[in-house]
């Protein structure tokens, strides 16, 4: 829980703080409990008394705890299917409880995808809560069953508003989902640019040779949870290439994932497995920002990835396979944006990096000047805070 202040002052704001709810119902962790985690830090304090709920959920315990940190008051209540349904119609009258004893006045919903959460609105309603909105952090792709599409709009048209994390994510919302103009607004993801500072040199070779890196390898990395929609085999084919033109390349994998051992295999049957690295689960990726020379995110269908605005920030040459109007990144200015499920097309940008020190500095410089200009955390607790207190 956030220290509590004796200034006598404050205590007297505190009783006039709005009280808001940060609800989630994640089921790993990723960019959407990095975003969360972020608005509870830097929301202002004088104007919010910040609650959370989030699922009692194994695979999120150390998000759950970050969370408890952050907030004033926090509890765990799983008010879905994913313990069966007895369990989900105790942990409903949970979460209603908490909700008519807190006196909820604004609450966030958080879900990863556009499914989800119409027993937490129902509740939340029937507990009294008077604005309720909700963030979807990816949209569909394709066209939804009829049944679904139908209850998603449905759905829309019951919540106070509809908060977007990128231009493409509300583009893609409102082609496939109704999505009402007036209730709905777009608040691009952000990171604190100020947490992102490489580490001294020599922390950077101990990490090199923590790894079995050599000091003169140029690093090719992500950072990403290793899922099949993260293009992580795209990544391991373009690889291959460019170690047949780049002998000191080396690919730097942070992260864990169901595609594990799969990636790991690939890795073999292309002849790569002694120059690919594999970190796991990293609490905290910045270090490894730091000895990346070209970051890699070839997520075919992405936007406003939190993990490339961290490597942005960290002035990392990147190249993504996303873009478009809004995105962090325009093409040739602040990085490079390959052609999804392309292979050859990753390749060609990693070599154009790898093979040019100037252009990967200047397009490092520019996307972390990128960040802090337009992709803030800090923004997007200020433009947020506006909202909760419409």
């Amino acid at each position: 829980m956030r220290p509590n202040d004796s200034d006598q002052p404050l205590q007297g704001a505190r009783l006039k703080r709005r009280k808001l709810l940060l609800f989630s119902n994640n089921v790993a962790m990723g960019g959407m409990e990095a975003h969360i985690l972020l608005l509870a830090r830097h929301l202002d304090q004088t104007q919010f008394e910040v609650y959370a709920i989030c699922p009692a959920w194994e695979p999120t315990r150390l998000f759950n705890e970050r969370m408890a940190h952050e907030v004033d008051h926090f509890a765990t209540v799983t008010p879905d299917r994913r313990y069966g349904c007895v369990k989900q119609v105790v942990e409903t009258w949970r979460f209603w409880k908490l909700l008519h004893t807190w006196r909820i006045e604004v609450l966030h919903m958080h879900s990863t995808g556009y499914q989800g959460l119409t027993v937490a609105f129902l509740v939340a309603r029937l507990s009294g809560v008077k604005r309720i909105y909700v963030t979807e952090h990816l949209a569909p792709e394709q066209a939804l069953p009829l049944p679904k599409r139908v209850m998603r709009s449905l759905f829309s048209l019951l919540l106070n508003g509809i908060v977007c994390v990128s231009e493409k994510n509300h583009r893609l919302r409102a082609h496939y989902i109704l999505t009402p103009p007036k209730r709905t607004i777009v608040v691009a993801n952000g990171v604190d640019p100020d947490e992102f500072t490489p580490l001294p040199a020599e922390q950077q070779a101990a990490l090199r040779r923590e790894y079995e890196l050599p000091a003169d390898a140029q690093i090719v990395g992500s950072v990403v949870r290793f899922e099949p929609e993260k293009g992580l085999g795209d990544l391991m084919l373009a690889f291959q290439q460019i170690r047949a033109s780049c002998p000191q390349a080396y690919l730097l994998l942070v992260g864990d994932g169901s595609l594990r051992e799969a990636l790991a295999q690939q890795a073999a049957q292309l002849g790569l497995a002694e120059y690919v690295r594999f970190t796991g689960f990293q609490r905290d990726p910045k270090p490894f920002l730091s000895i990346i020379d070209v970051f890699v995110l070839p997520v075919p269908f992405g936007s406003m990835s939190i993990g490339l605005l961290e490597a942005m920030a960290m002035g990392c040459a990147v190249v993504i396979t996303f873009g478009g109007p809004g995105e962090a990144v325009v093409h040739e200015q602040h990085g490079f944006c390959a052609e999804p499920h392309n292979p050859a097309s990753l390749a060609h940008y990693i070599l154009m990096l790898l093979e040019d020190p100037a252009l990967r500095q200047r397009l490092g410089s520019a996307a972390r000047q990128r960040v802090e200009s337009a992709f803030s955390a800090q923004r997007v607790a200020r433009t947020l805070a506006t909202l909760y207190q419409q």
